[in-house]
């Protein structure tokens, strides 16, 4: 429940001054009934309210969660395979969503997903340089060489495709860790890691997203999700420069 003049406020149609003034003048309507009592309560959810005979509506509530993707499970809707899917692990309510740079088969890790067309857009389109990060365990460990090879870029093609055009790929920071590395990259081309390190000739054991965006997947067990905070989604939404 909220006052008459905060819901008039919260749908755009006029600051909670001007309510009063809107309610005052007999311009309201709650459920059909003109409301004039500006301490009027009104259940967002359940009411119908009128301004001048137009619709009082919410603008959407968008919604962002994050979930930890198991390996071995795809992103998909629907899989001619018979294959586990992402959406398989999340309740009824979330079907709509759609998710926030794929993962592949057997990589695991941070996934979001949203209900918000345009920030999707701007967290997968690469002009907007989103940043995120994997760590990755190589059958054999990554030299400082490698590692430079990486950060000034490598040929992607498949080799073995005489009509492939050179695509290049590179990441932005590479860390090299105890028995693994963490690659920062900008960009999610399809199976990129697997085929950065295929190019400099190395074979990956096991690949996990740690963070999109600065969102940290941190503790989150896998196959579990979680909505993202009002804090979490303002920064999003700033890192995006979407209002």
């Amino acid at each position: 429940m909220m006052r008459i003049n905060k819901f008039i406020s919260l749908c755009g149609i006029a600051s909670r001054r001007a309510a009063d003034t809107l309610v005052q003048e007999g311009r309201v309507q709650v459920n059909g009934s003109t409301v004039k009592d500006m301490g009027h309560q009104v259940d967002e959810n359940a009411d119908e309210v009128l301004v001048d005979g137009k619709k009082a509506t919410l603008p959407k509530k968008t919604k962002v969660i994050m979930f930890h993707k198991p390996a071995g499970c795809v992103c998909t809707k629907d899989d001619p395979q018979g294959r586990r899917t992402v959406y398989d692990y999340l309740p009824p309510g979330y079907a709509s969503f759609k998710y926030v740079g794929r993962l592949d088969l057997q990589s695991r890790g941070l996934l979001l997903f949203t209900d918000d067309g345009e920030l999707l857009h701007r967290l997968t389109h690469p002009s907007f340089e989103i940043p995120r990060s994997y760590y990755v365990w190589t059958t054999r460990p990554l030299s400082d060489a490698a590692a430079q090879k990486l950060v000034d870029g490598v040929d992607i093609r498949d080799p073995e495709d005489p009509n492939a055009q050179e695509e290049i790929a590179f990441a932005t920071d590479v860390y090299l860790e105890n028995g693994f590395a963490e690659l920062v990259l900008i960009e999610g081309k399809n199976r990129e890691i697997r085929r950065m390190m295929r190019a400099i000739g190395y074979e990956i054991r096991d690949l996990k997203r740690v963070s999109y965006c600065k969102l940290q997947l941190g503790d989150l067990p896998a196959g579990e999700f979680r909505e993202l905070t009002a804090d979490e989604m303002n920064k999003l939404r700033q890192a995006v420069h979407l209002r």
